[in-house]
């Protein structure tokens, strides 16, 4: 994956119906994973699709930081030799922690949530909320299947890997 050059960047715009899907993806993630917040912004900074919040915390001052961090790292990923840049930045902190997930060259999934929460939960449910939102981007108009984004059965499927996961410690 590459990332276009900084005059490649235009302004993103969704539709009202796109936001209201994609929103609608956000508060079911923030919900099965328990994320103090999860937005969807675009490479440029822009938050286009929210959940949660970080009390006094400004959202969009930490998307543009966020977008910055992955022009950052495609530097970074070219520097090493990598053809293409990293689909995902995970920051461990001592309280919360951050998770960066690339949806294509323009958008990004951004997570915050504390750190007592397994990585790999959100790693796992991310998957998903990208397929979903990827539908939802690439929608003229919005069509996508949102009543339960994760069924019954991922669901148990995530446990039943979560528990493996676990027991093998």
């Amino acid at each position: 994956m590459s990332f276009p050059g900084k005059d490649d960047f235009r302004k993103v715009f969704l539709t009202e119906n796109q936001i209201a899907a994609a929103e609608k993806v956000l508060k079911e993630f923030a919900t099965k994973t328990g994320t103090s917040a999860v937005m969807l912004g675009d490479m440029t900074g822009q938050v286009l699709a929210k959940h949660g919040g970080l009390l006094d915390r400004d959202l969009e001052i930490f998307s543009v930081l966020a977008a910055s961090n992955f022009v950052a790292t495609a530097e970074m990923a070219k520097q090493i030799g990598e053809k293409a840049s990293f689909e995902v930045l995970f920051h461990e902190g001592e309280s919360r922690s951050i998770y960066l997930v690339s949806l294509n060259e323009r958008y990004i999934l951004e997570i915050i949530f504390k750190s007592n929460i397994p990585p790999g939960t959100i790693r796992i449910y991310s998957k998903k909320a990208k397929e979903k939102l990827l539908e939802i981007i690439a929608s003229e108009e919005v069509e996508v299947d949102l009543s339960n984004i994760f069924d019954d059965n991922f669901s148990s499927l995530l446990d039943e890997q979560l528990n493996k996961t676990l027991g093998e410690k």
